[in-house]
């Protein structure tokens, strides 16, 4: 028991030390971004070319050795393929920032309502070990109405009254039908 306590012991002492020497903003996040604002339009023909903005505000910790740059990739939200993804640099100076990407799409070429997912990514490449890291991720989605949306057919309601009415009345009828051939058949198998 002894020797367990002071393994353990000293475990959590490395452990402490080991710790206290990572840089105090290990644990912190990189970037402060407000959430991305997106500009597609809402209604566009079958196979027409289209324009996506996106507008990215925020600041990350910067010592000007690491190159930002803002990501955006448009998804078919139906197939989950991505359609679209365009790269917009932010620089050496990402202490503040104001960045619109703009990605260019086709739309189906069939009429109907599209459904796209919207992926926006800070990404920071080391300047030393050249390694690619996510400072901050943000997901939306947006609809646009391709060509003309479908009619759905209305009734007024007098029309629809007339054909509840027409129908009832005809089972009606044919229920009335087959309780007189009952007994009328029920009649001849007794021979009357």
């Amino acid at each position: 028991m002894k020797r367990f306590l002071c393994t353990g012991g000293m475990l959590l002492i490395m452990l402490i030390f080991t710790l206290s020497l990572l840089p105090t903003n290990a644990f912190a996040a990189r970037c402060q971004v407000a959430p991305p604002t997106y500009s597609v339009p809402t209604e566009a023909a079958p196979g027409q070319q289209i324009q996506a903005l996106t507008t990215v505000i925020g600041s990350c910790v910067s010592d000007g050795e690491d190159y930002y740059a803002i990501r955006v990739d448009l998804t078919d939200a139906s197939s989950a393929l991505i359609i679209s993804s365009n790269s917009t640099p932010i620089g050496y100076n990402a202490t503040n920032f104001d960045i619109t990407v703009e990605n260019t799409i086709t739309t189906p070429s069939n009429n109907g309502t599209w459904h796209l997912d919207i992926d926006v990514y800070v990404i920071r490449a080391g300047g030393t070990g050249g390694s690619y890291l996510l400072d901050y991720r943000a997901a939306s989605n947006a609809t646009i109405q391709i060509g003309a949306p479908t009619p759905v057919p209305e009734f007024p309601a007098a029309t629809v009254l007339v054909i509840v009415m027409s129908l009832s009345m005809a089972v009606f009828a044919i229920r009335s039908r087959k309780r007189a051939r009952i007994p009328a058949l029920i009649g001849r198998c007794q021979g009357r």
